[in-house]
């Protein structure tokens, strides 16, 4: 038992639970994350913290480059006209992913299409595994990301885009991760444009995993923390995301009230 401390504190915490029970104690509540985002909000609350802003110093930032076409919506033409977004993906801080699983965006979008002019993002937002990732209707497509932008032109004019990353029970997994199905239009007005943008493969590890930028102020350990934090955390959602079709499809097959087919009424 002395060399093993982790059979040390099990036995130690077995012997307080047995006392407070004997007690009549309410047991000790666990102090978890999530207890300790709520001690952090209260404190703020109370004006003893402050929580971070969008406008703040990047806590960690790196870069996203997609590229792809897009094509008039519902026109049932092909998306054929280059269009290509350079972003920047940050967080405030580590409160902002937890809470509410959201990253910021800036950078630009350039699409002929649209304008002649690269567009500029005013505001843009990326909500990672939105709604836990069920799908928005029954099916095999599970929402992985959504990005949700706010642009402006040389000329003035506003506009949007709406993206999606999703997961299906496919084989290409390593493409589901990098693919983004694109809606742009002008503000106030439903979508003219569609189509695909995809983050090229010889960037992805370059830019989102070697590429990672955290705040100049922290110290080399706590810059190393924050992007092995980043990277188990963001890691693990976009696994818990993948996985979630393959196990729908493999529910719906073992699934025993599914139809019986002709051959299998006849057994």
């Amino acid at each position: 038992m002395r060399g093993d401390p982790e059979g040390v504190r099990r036995l130690y915490g077995e012997r307080t639970a047995a006392l407070v029970e004997a007690l009549g104690l309410r047991p000790a509540t666990r102090y978890d994350a999530r207890a300790q985002l709520r001690t952090f909000e209260r404190l703020a609350e109370d004006g003893l913290a402050r929580l971070p802003d969008k406008d703040d110093q990047p806590y960690l930032w790196f870069s996203e480059t997609t590229e792809g076409a897009v094509g008039p919506a519902g026109a049932g033409a092909g998306a054929d006209t280059p269009c290509s977004m350079a972003l920047t993906l940050s967080i405030a801080s580590m409160h902002q992913l937890v809470k509410e699983r959201r990253v910021d965006v800036s950078g630009e979008l350039v699409c002929a299409a649209a304008h002649p002019a690269p567009l500029l993002v005013d505001r843009g937002d990326v909500w990672i595994r939105p709604e836990e990732g069920i799908p928005q209707r029954h099916g095999m497509r599970h929402q992985l990301l959504r990005y949700r932008l706010t642009l402006s032109d040389a000329d003035g004019g506003r506009w949007w885009l709406e993206g999606h990353k999703y997961a299906r029970a496919r084989r290409d997994v390593w493409r589901q991760t990098r693919a983004l199905s694109v809606e742009i239009g002008r503000e106030g007005e439903p979508a003219s444009l569609t189509g695909e943008l995809v983050v090229p493969a010889d960037s992805y590890v370059r830019d989102q995993i070697d590429g990672i930028k955290v705040d100049p102020r922290l110290t080399g350990r706590e810059k190393r923390a924050a992007k092995l934090t980043w990277l188990a955390w963001f890691g693990a959602e976009m696994g818990r995301g993948l996985l979630g079709p393959f196990t729908r499809a493999a529910a719906d097959l073992l699934d025993l009230r599914r139809t019986l087919t002709p051959s299998e009424h006849h057994r």
